[in-house]
């Protein structure tokens, strides 16, 4: 392949990323640990957590749709 320049850096632009997704997640957390499991993790936490949220919408829909088909 031609270079369009001497620099270094051109070759390593050019290559491909080593590690790819593996190395770009984060660490994984001990089942003590309140946000295991939850699929929101490593994203910013915003003052309640989403698990428990996603739950309580569930449960909430669940009984709408029991006391609407009474």
């Amino acid at each position: 392949m031609t270079r369009f320049t001497d620099s270094p850096y051109e070759r390593m632009m050019t290559r491909r990323p080593e590690g790819g997704k593996d190395t770009s997640r984060p660490p994984s957390l001990p089942k003590s640990h309140p946000c295991y499991g939850c699929g929101n993790y490593g994203q910013p936490c915003v003052g309640f957590c989403h698990r428990e949220l996603t739950a309580w919408c569930q449960e909430r829909r669940k009984k709408n749709h029991e006391t609407r088909n009474r």
